[in-house]
């Protein structure tokens, strides 16, 4: 009987892989009993089907669950795919706990 392969190792292969993928730098996954849930911006349909195809070939991914959006550069500062974003959420900055980081302290 074949053993399962841990999150971690599946995590590490899903980072290199898309570390391999020159479109997915704003890709985020996360790993949880085998099951890969994929978010984050990609700049082409194509690349969404792509990213999505080789992370579940991935082995030991049991189930792949994508929330990838496609960013045409309409809600971004940046080319398509970036996710640098003008308030996406409209929440309020200074009432999600600002930190400063200057040397004042």
């Amino acid at each position: 009987m074949a053993t399962e392969r841990s999150d971690t190792l599946i995590g590490d292969e899903v980072v290199r892989t898309l570390g391999q993928q020159g479109q997915s730098s704003q890709v985020l996954a996360q790993v949880k009993d085998g099951q890969v849930t994929l978010s984050g911006d990609v700049p082409s349909a194509e690349v969404k089907h792509k990213v999505e195809t080789v992370v579940a070939a991935i082995e030991g991914v049991r189930k792949l669950v994508s929330h990838l959006h496609v960013d045409s550069g309409k809600r971004s500062f940046g080319a398509a795919g970036e996710a640098v974003r003008d308030n996406p959420d409209g929440r309020d900055d200074a009432q999600m706990g600002d930190i400063d980081l200057g040397k004042d302290g």
